[in-house]
């Protein structure tokens, strides 16, 4: 580099390579000597490239098209002149406030190529892009993009002319940006002024002038130089007071890294601080996600009072703390964050305590409000499951008081059937109740396991066969031994085959299979059923829980086979799980055992039957229940006193019924499937279409928001099963006060 103090010439200046700066005050004595060198090469018939501001653009237009008209434009111009925006051309390869190499020598380097006609002829280039830079404070950026214009020297022939207003170089602090600028061009020129034609005493008083304003200079900077120790000084006691501050303070840069902690923060993590210094601000945070999340908060220059963060220490500990930040700005420029840190671990420590005991008194509240609940949901269930067996055996007995003893041998049938059934649930009752006290004792014998299942096969038989399923059965070959309790074993695969058959549609597929594996034996039960949703299959097994069903109750069932079924694995050694793919996609449910080692009532088909009527006539009776031997006892009893009885078993063949029977009275089990009772009422109005019925609500639900239901539904009575037939008949009396 050297300097030049001289204006530019065309003999040197324009020399292919030169890549020449000034430094100017003046603007039009700058535009004096970019007409002088552009003129050179457009009279040589060159071309000349222009990358400047639409002022300067103008300026320079104004004093080439004066030089074209001095001389007659036949005598000039033979060379070309290309003219672009600075800005304009700047935008084309600046990505992310940097210039990109690829895009300058693809944009710049493709204008100087086009104007020396691939190398034919000279260019001369002016060039305003690095000022553009520098008055925005992108000095690094400035420095990059003359670092571009060298590489493009290298690559092609021309020189450049660059210049940067003086006041971009005011401050102490500018010197360094200016040494590079300097460094980074072949030769430097002095701020041109306009003084030509002056004489030698005038030239003489503006050096003295300058010598003068040189003196002054100095002095003040020798004062600043003095004021400058004195505020280190003061920087110094300052620092000192914050590092030895009892509470943590650390300084955030933009980029969220710590750029400086004081002692108390240092020692609050347990780190040194080359450990600490530069490194990103969430990288000590227990959850760095949120660490991230905050930053982005102190980048966007939002301050920030006592938030809550959990760092993590050295020794692996957490330590609570408040964070507290405000912004530093500058021209709208975060230049960092303050960062002030206040531990707090013991009150929160203390908090958690009081935290943890509340929530456990929430649990236990929690426990306690679902134990009532399930009692309060297991004792209405008990009652409407102990009632359903109940309503045909005592209307059964009443008929059986109004015949003699030859005619009862139906009705004896009907007794044994639901005394049976009542068994069997005050069995499974009192099976739970014996698992739970830890009371009940297995008789463990030898057994074949093809024998266990094929008794168990027998148990489940009425009910698979009641709803048409279709049942497969694989047993061991050859048969595998097993020590165990084959009674009970019986009772839990009858009980998942029971199961099975309940919760799936009629004529569904089933498969019992048992195979040895290892040193034990698996049994599993499949279906393709209902299936069972992902959220109850951690649930299934747990006592009085089934799954989600209408109030129809059309499955049945105390939710206690599964409980017993669990547990009476488990006392055997082994263990029972369950899968299905959700609703709709059947389930399986699988038992293993070493080697050494729930009945409730079938759902009945949709029927209708007919009662034969009264020789006179009499009340004309619709009677609606899927229990068939309450049903059809409680229509026997009806008839049998010169009423008119038709009877339906689910509620589309009432529906259909009444198209060809009209009813004076219709008594509805309020827990049919499908459709409810109340909704049942709905449609029998609609489709009676205005013929007179009095509606009677039969059910097994006793409770009064039961019976309200009853009322706002338009039923005139809620009678409770089992239900007294002497009430019933009374209520069937055509008569109002019947009613009453």
């Amino acid at each position: 580099m050297r300097v030049q103090t001289t204006k530019v010439t065309q003999a040197d200046s324009g020399k292919p390579g030169h890549h020449f700066v000034q430094f100017y005050k003046d603007d039009e004595a700058l535009l004096d000597e970019v007409a002088d060198f552009m003129d050179g090469a457009l009279r040589r018939g060159d071309a000349g490239v222009v990358i400047a501001t639409p002022l300067h653009r103008q300026g320079l237009d104004r004093r080439l098209q004066g030089a074209r008209d001095a001389v007659g434009a036949e005598h000039w111009f033979p060379g070309e002149l290309i003219a672009l925006d600075a800005e304009e051309t700047l935008h084309q390869f600046m990505r992310a406030g940097w210039p990109d190499e690829d895009l300058f020598i693809e944009v710049v380097g493709g204008v100087l190529k086009r104007a020396s006609r691939d190398g034919a002829r000279s260019v001369r280039a002016f060039g305003e892009m690095v000022a553009l830079l520098c008055e925005r404070g992108q000095q690094a950026a400035a420095i990059r993009l003359e670092e571009l214009w060298n590489i493009l020297s290298t690559q092609q022939a021309f020189s450049l002319y660059c210049a940067y207003p003086l006041n971009l170089f005011t401050r102490d602090e500018d010197r360094l940006a200016c040494h590079r600028v300097c460094t980074s061009h072949t030769h430097v020129l002095s701020s041109p002024t306009r003084v030509n034609g002056v004489s030698n005493a005038e030239r003489d008083l503006v050096l003295t002038q300058l010598q003068q304003k040189s003196d002054v200079l100095d002095a003040e900077m020798d004062k600043r130089t003095r004021a400058e120790a004195t505020l280190r000084m003061r920087e110094k006691e300052l620092a000192d007071f914050l590092d030895n501050a009892a509470e943590g303070l650390s300084r955030i840069g933009p980029d969220g890294r710590v750029a400086w902690a004081n002692r108390a923060e240092l020692e609050l993590l347990g780190l040194t601080r080359e450990e600490v210094i530069d490194q990103p601000w969430w990288r000590f945070h227990a959850d760095p996600e949120q660490g991230r999340h905050i930053a982005e908060r102190m980048r966007a220059g939002e301050t920030l009072y006592n938030e809550a963060v959990k760092l993590r220490c050295k020794d692996g500990t957490f330590r609570h703390v408040l964070v507290h930040t405000t912004p530093v700005m500058e021209d709208g420029q975060l230049q960092f964050t303050r960062c002030f840190t206040r531990d707090v671990t013991e009150q929160q420590q203390a908090r958690e305590v009081l935290d943890r005991a509340n929530d456990e008194r929430a649990r236990l509240l929690r426990e306690l409000a679902a134990a009532n609940r399930a009692k309060d949901e297991f004792l209405a269930m008990l009652g409407h499951e102990l009632r359903n067996p109940l309503a045909p055996i005592v209307t059964t007995l009443r008929l059986m008081r109004m015949r003699d003893g030859s005619e009862t041998l139906r009705e004896q049938d009907v007794i044994q059937r639901q005394v049976d059934h009542l068994i069997r649930l005050v069995d499974d009752l009192l099976d739970v109740s014996k698992i739970t006290r830890g009371k009940i004792e297995l008789r463990k014998e030898r057994a074949d396991i093809g024998e266990v299942l094929t008794r168990a096969v027998e148990m489940a038989s009425p009910l698979i066969e009641k709803r048409r399923h279709r049942l497969s059965v694989r047993l061991p070959d050859p048969p595998v031994a097993w020590v165990g309790d084959a009674v009970r074993l019986a009772q839990v695969v009858s009980n998942l085959l029971t199961n099975a058959a309940r919760y799936t549609p009629e004529g569904g597929e089933l498969a019992l299979r048992a195979r040895r594996d290892g040193r034990g034996v698996v049994i599993s039960v499949r279906d393709n059923g209902i299936g069972i949703a992902p959220h109850m299959l951690g649930r299934v097994f747990d006592l009085f829980v089934q799954g989600e069903r209408g109030k129809d109750r059309a499955e049945g069932g105390l939710g206690i086979g599964l409980a017993l079924v669990k547990s009476l694995v488990h006392l055997h050694g082994g263990r029972v799980s369950v899968r299905s793919e959700g609703l709709g996609h059947g389930s399986e449910f699988i038992v293993q055992l070493p080697l050494n080692t729930v009945d409730v009532a079938p759902t009945p088909s949709s029927r209708m039957l007919s009662m034969p009527a009264a020789a006179d006539g009499g009340t004309r009776v619709l009677l609606v229940d899927d229990n068939a031997d309450a049903v059809e006892m409680l229509a026997l009893a009806v008839s049998s006193i010169g009423h008119e009885v038709r009877v339906a078993m689910d509620p589309a063949a009432a529906l259909q019924l009444v198209d060809s029977f009209k009813p004076d009275v219709a008594v509805l089990d309020i827990g049919l499937p499908v459709i409810d009772g109340y909704e049942l009422a709905v449609r029998l109005r609609e489709r009676l279409a205005g013929h007179p019925c009095r509606f009677i609500a039969l059910t097994g639900y006793s409770q009064q928001s039961d019976r309200q239901r009853s009322v706002d539904a338009g039923f005139e009575q809620h009678l409770v099963k089992p239900v007294d037939v002497d009430e019933l008949i009374a209520l069937l009396a055509p008569t109002a006060d019947a009613l009453d």
